[in-house]
């Protein structure tokens, strides 16, 4: 059941061993060499590929994820670290720019373009209408996620199946799944498979942080809930903090321990984002990484803001859980209901390792990153929204969540260049 800042707090856990967080890996290709296959090498060099291969993503659609879509002709874009791979989707003529950045891509990288029957334009505005449709109610619209196929082939919708999990695979089970699918095609205009998945719910608890304040920490909300802190930054002069709206958009955060950190001053809830001016101190440009308890231990950097390509390495890194990675984009420009505010323009993440989870409740307002050329800073990516797909065991290396909490194999995040963009920030 989804959480909200008002529920009764999540129950902290004893002390336990610290998570062991590992990297995917791979070993560094020679120059121009583009394997079929992923190469059994190591995680620096695979970080490495992937922040290539973001730059020229960056070139060939040079604005943020929300607004990739107006480029004309643009379909979608999946980026491939472990084969060191660019595939671009178009809609009728590639231009010149595209065509030339595509043919002449960095050493050790491979690019393409494939034909693509519907732009990104198209897929957004018939996801909007199948969004509009679920939020008034409309009938047979029971889907609970909608994103654009990012070889602009259609759209994917998810759904609550009515008899439950199990019977999914059911001739009836079967039926249902056709049945949201032609009805979701029917409003869209346009082909749309259907799955069924766990409504995606607010994950709304590193407990005692001080100025200068770090992102992933314990934020004790307005209404005494728990949810985690987000990037740090500025709005001209004025200090402030990110977390999710959905922990709440009006009156004064505080630390778990009860430190008094900040008012909200402003919000989004389309963005699920709520800015905290702080009423002492600066933010650190850092966030906590590791494990849920390692205190006022390891840390990170946040440089700078990054967008989000589908087949990106992210991790994510909440109060609840702490940090978590190998975590692959499986999705952008996603809508979906959480709590029943249909929410769009974000972005999805799936675990890589069936070991380990991706968020908790508890992790809401947390942030995702992705890191640079392989190193121990990190770029911005987004601010933790919810958690989706299917729940998972709370168990991940040596660690486990508290009793009551409820785990996922999907993170649903805001990308930080919309919120960067609608509240004027800096981060820090």
């Amino acid at each position: 059941m989804a959480r909200d800042e008002g529920e009764t707090a999540v129950p902290r856990r004893t002390a336990l061993a610290a998570a062991t967080l590992a990297l995917l890996t791979t070993a560094a290709l020679p120059a121009g060499a583009v394997p079929d296959e992923p190469s059994p090498l190591v995680g620096r060099e695979l970080l490495q590929r992937q922040e290539i291969l973001d730059r020229l993503a960056d070139q060939i659609t040079p604005v943020s994820e929300n607004q990739r879509a107006s480029i004309p002709g643009y379909a979608g874009l999946v980026v491939d670290p472990e084969r060191g791979r660019l595939t671009v989707y178009w809609h009728g003529a590639v231009p010149e720019r595209v065509a030339r950045l595509v043919a002449h891509p960095p050493a050790g990288i491979s690019a393409r373009v494939r034909s693509a029957p519907y732009t990104l334009a198209r897929l957004r505005a018939a996801r909007d209408r199948l969004v509009a449709a679920a939020a008034v109610g409309e009938p047979g619209t029971e889907w609970t996620s909608v994103a654009p196929a990012p070889d602009g082939t259609g759209l994917s919708v998810t759904y609550a199946p009515a008899a439950g999990a199990a019977a999914v695979r059911t001739s009836a089970g079967t039926a249902e799944r056709d049945r949201v699918a032609a009805r979701a095609a029917e409003l869209a205009e346009l082909p749309v498979t259907a799955a069924a998945a766990a409504t995606p719910q607010a994950t709304v608890t590193r407990h005692n942080d001080a100025s200068p304040w770090n992102a992933a920490a314990e934020l004790t909300t307005p209404k005494n809930g728990f949810c985690s802190s987000g990037f740090g930054g500025w709005r001209g002069k004025v200090a402030v903090l990110l977390t999710a709206a959905h922990c709440g958009t009006s009156g004064t955060y505080k630390t778990g321990s009860g430190t008094t950190i900040g008012k909200a001053s402003d919000s989004d809830s389309g963005l699920d984002t709520t800015v905290i001016t702080l009423d002492h101190g600066t933010p650190s440009g850092q966030f906590f990484y590791g494990a849920w308890n390692n205190g006022q231990g390891e840390r990170r950097r946040a440089v700078g803001a990054g967008r989000n390509n589908v087949g990106d390495l992210v991790c994510s890194s909440g109060a609840m859980t702490g940090a978590h990675c190998a975590l692959k984009v499986t999705q952008t420009d996603y809508a979906t209901s959480i709590d029943g505010v249909w929410r769009t323009d974000l972005d999805n993440a799936a675990r890589t390792d069936s070991t380990t989870i991706t968020v908790a409740q508890g992790d809401s307002g947390g942030v995702v990153v992705a890191s640079i050329s392989g190193g121990d800073d990190m770029q911005a990516r987004g601010i933790i929204s919810a958690g989706g797909g299917s729940t998972v065991a709370c168990k991940w290396g040596t660690d486990t969540a508290a009793s009551g909490v409820t785990c996922f194999d999907t993170v649903v995040f805001v990308p930080i260049g919309p919120i960067v963009t609608k509240f004027g920030l800096s981060l820090a």
